[in-house]
């Protein structure tokens, strides 16, 4: 999974929130956090963990969906 290194910065700032809150609240490490912060691409784990923790609607804005490939199944048009 990859997401919107903006968005997910912004949901962090707008919710006080550093990459180590963040990876702790999910129970993953820090660096995947910070991988996704850098645009990079995490494991299926941590994508089911972040999706779990912020909940489908949130997450699907901040995943971004061209860089996988895929079309996003909570979209009108998915």
């Amino acid at each position: 999974m990859i997401v919107k290194k903006e968005l997910l910065q912004a949901y962090l700032d707008k919710h006080e929130m550093t990459a180590a809150t963040l990876a702790r609240d999910m129970g993953v490490d820090e660096n995947e956090v910070k991988t996704l912060l850098n645009g990079g691409a995490v494991n299926e784990a941590t994508a089911r963990r972040f999706i779990y923790y912020l909940g489908a609607d949130e997450a699907g804005k901040l995943i971004d969906w061209a860089a996988i490939g895929k079309q996003n199944p909570l979209s009108d048009n998915g």
